[in-house]
């Protein structure tokens, strides 16, 4: 019988021992599974602040480049706005009831008036030229009298020979 507790006591403290031993080995491993989580926290966090940071320098970047931008526009815009005071409207302006809103295009001579830069586009050799003074083939023409079109499709801050190709035949000469 003693032989019988023994073996139990034996048996029982090698099944407790083995036990801790294992519980031990387990805490190790949990130990181990929640440092690396913490570690992936951490790196995960410092991606989220460095990614902000980033954004928030790109927001200010853009923020300045759009207020640079439209303070360059309206110092423009005025620029415009104090020559076409200044040199006012051309002659055959009031015949057409012309504001200077807009482009004016003369149907017969492939010419443009520009608003915006002061002067003629017309059409030289297959090429547009500039001209501030109204070009000389157009010179002894009563503009207030000639067939004029309000283009009002192009910006009056564009080039509007730009867009001449985009339009059909028709469009200029109807």
């Amino acid at each position: 019988m003693k032989k019988a507790v023994f073996i139990t006591i034996a048996a029982t403290t090698l099944l407790i021992a083995g036990r801790a031993e294992v519980k031990a080995q387990r805490y190790e491993k949990d130990n181990k599974y929640w440092e690396h989580r913490r570690e992936a926290d951490k790196k995960r966090d410092e991606y989220y602040r460095e990614r902000d940071k980033k954004r928030a320098e790109y927001a200010r970047e853009r923020r300045k480049k759009q207020e640079e931008y439209y303070r360059e526009s309206s110092k423009r815009h005025k620029e415009y706005l104090k020559a076409r005071h200044k040199h006012g409207l051309p002659g055959w302006a009031r015949a057409h009831r012309y504001e200077a809103r807009y482009h004016a295009y003369f149907r017969d001579y492939s010419t443009f008036y520009d608003p915006y830069r002061g002067g003629y586009v017309f059409l030289d050799g297959g090429n547009w030229r500039f001209s501030a003074e109204i070009p000389s083939f157009m010179i002894n023409v009563d503009l207030g009298r000639a067939n004029i079109l309000i283009v009002k499709d192009v910006p009056i801050s564009r080039h509007p020979e730009d867009f001449y190709h985009d339009y059909d035949e028709d469009y200029w000469n109807d």
